[in-house]
């Protein structure tokens, strides 16, 4: 099999959104090669339906000014042969340990150690812990989840940091996603990890009615979406609850924390990497 590589140099604030979109039109992994910027790149069979996946990517890549990132310059297409790309990328996914007690390891590596096991095969959908986003999504989780909280994550991908709430003592958690490919991915990923008796993926409607009295909200997601979503953010955490907010972009930092003190949240902390910051906000008590 023929297959298409599509490169696109992508601005460090645009690079998760240019993964998933990657992902979206059905490349199984993405790769990142060198710096100013960063050229991100994916593989999908050179099939008849090539063209149609083509436009829909150069269409979503031209709104990026809509939502606040910058557009990425022009991509690159080129053909190759068939050389096993599906799974190519999996060589670079190894077990991953972050903060102080959690590694992210992918379904087909062996961890030997006594860290919290998030078990993820991320398929078409975003949330491996090798962007700094989830990182520190995952950082902020480990500080603030306590045996027994109800947690809920909203734009859940892979099922990731869900799965990481379980694993830290969540006795329930409430996720969901935009779209239906992650929502299925992340309900493969609580199966493997055995928690389908704590973590429920939800459908979007069914999410809004259920996700209530919450200890922990997070939302890996971006700076406009979580400036829209504060306010119902606050109705379903309980007084004294947390919102962890990440994906956020240092230029937009000032926006969101605006938006969380107009809503009564208390900024405890706000983690950084690179250009990406998380916002660790709290409700009264």
């Amino acid at each position: 099999m023929r297959w298409a590589e599509i490169s696109i140099p992508s601005p460090a604030e645009s690079a998760e959104a240019v993964t998933a979109i990657l992902l979206e039109i059905g490349c199984k992994g993405v790769s990142e090669s060198g710096s100013n910027p960063p050229v991100l790149a994916g593989h999908i069979p050179a099939t008849e339906g090539i063209q149609r996946k083509l436009e829909d990517l150069r269409e979503h890549l031209s709104r990026f000014p809509e939502f606040g990132l910058k557009e990425p310059a022009a991509m690159t297409l080129r053909y190759v042969e068939d050389s096993d790309w599906a799974n190519e990328w999996k060589k670079h996914f190894k077990p991953l340990e972050i903060g102080d007690r959690l590694v992210i390891k992918p379904s087909w590596e062996f961890y030997d150690g006594d860290r919290l096991v998030v078990e993820i095969d991320p398929g078409m959908a975003f949330g491996t812990g090798g962007h700094p986003s989830t990182r520190l999504s995952l950082i902020a989780l480990e500080r603030t989840v306590k045996p027994g909280d109800v947690a809920a994550d909203i734009g859940t991908g892979s099922g990731i940091l869900a799965i990481a709430a379980a694993k830290l003592g969540a006795a329930r958690v409430h996720a969901t996603d935009i779209d239906s490919l992650p929502r299925k991915i992340a309900r493969e990923n609580v199966s493997r990890n055995g928690l389908e008796s704590i973590i429920t993926v939800h459908e979007m409607d069914d999410f809004d009615s259920a996700a209530h009295g919450c200890n922990v909200v997070v939302a890996n997601i971006v700076a406009d979406a979580i400036i829209e979503l504060t306010p119902s953010v606050r109705e379903q955490l309980n007084p004294g609850g947390t919102f962890i907010s990440a994906g956020i972009v240092e230029e937009r930092l000032p926006d969101v924390l605006e938006t969380l003190n107009s809503n009564g949240f208390r900024v405890v902390d706000t983690l950084s990497e690179e250009i990406w910051r998380c916002v660790i906000a709290r409700l009264p008590d």
